[in-house]
């Protein structure tokens, strides 16, 4: 479980919300925010319903510096006070934060128990945290957010686009044109497949009939 503590007047103009789409109905999503910043993206606001996550807002009362701030800093000492542990993410780019987060790594009977860590964005708050019951989560947002190189990206996906006309090509004006779709399913256009592999492959995606038909055409180019 995760618990994400928005500093929304902070990140509201920033995307901060980016990476709700990622929660569950484990995690328990708290947004703090003012008059100033009253409005949230329907996407995002979408993306909440759909994770049935425990969801809580909490509007500033009256303005003042940092009061915002104190909200906060309030809700991290209630959650700890109340669970046995916790893994809290304050999403935010205020780097006062950081001593909420210094406070609780200080006490020798919270530690290893509350997971206190700053962010800038709800996906960068889940990956900062380090429950081990959430490792799944953490990997596949690393995967999706690791930095690629644009070259060879490009030549991939080149790769792929002249691969998928080549099959168009061949499936055209025979009756099998139209299954473009799921002969690709079938197929790996990364590397070449064995003729056995296509062939058992054919067969098993198209019936005997139109599987050998399938393979037929294609046994000479994939």
């Amino acid at each position: 479980m995760a618990i994400l503590m928005v500093d929304y007047e902070n990140v509201w103009g920033t995307n901060g919300l980016k990476g709700v789409e990622y929660l569950t109905s484990e995690d328990i999503l708290y947004i703090f925010y003012s008059q100033c910043c009253e409005k949230i993206r329907a996407e995002y606001m979408e993306a909440i319903r759909n994770s049935n996550c425990d969801f809580m807002i909490y509007k500033l009362r009256k303005t003042g510096k940092n009061a915002l701030d104190f909200y906060i800093a309030s809700q991290v000492g209630e959650c700890c006070g109340k669970l046995q542990e916790a893994q809290i993410a304050i999403i935010s780019n205020d780097k006062g934060f950081k001593a909420v987060a210094d406070f609780w790594s200080l006490k020798e009977e919270s530690k290893g128990k509350y997971v206190i860590v700053t962010a800038p964005t709800v996906e960068r708050g889940i990956l900062a945290l380090n429950a081990a019951s959430d490792k799944e989560r953490r990997n596949f947002l690393m995967q999706k957010s690791q930095m690629l190189d644009l070259g060879q990206e490009h030549a991939k996906y080149l790769q792929k686009k002249a691969f998928r006309q080549k099959l168009e090509n061949i499936l055209s004006e025979t009756e099998y044109e139209g299954m473009l779709e799921q002969v690709l399913e079938m197929l790996d256009e990364d590397k070449p497949i064995p003729r056995k592999m296509l062939y058992t492959g054919s067969l098993h995606s198209f019936g005997r009939k139109n599987g050998t038909k399938i393979y037929h055409l294609l046994k000479n180019v994939v």
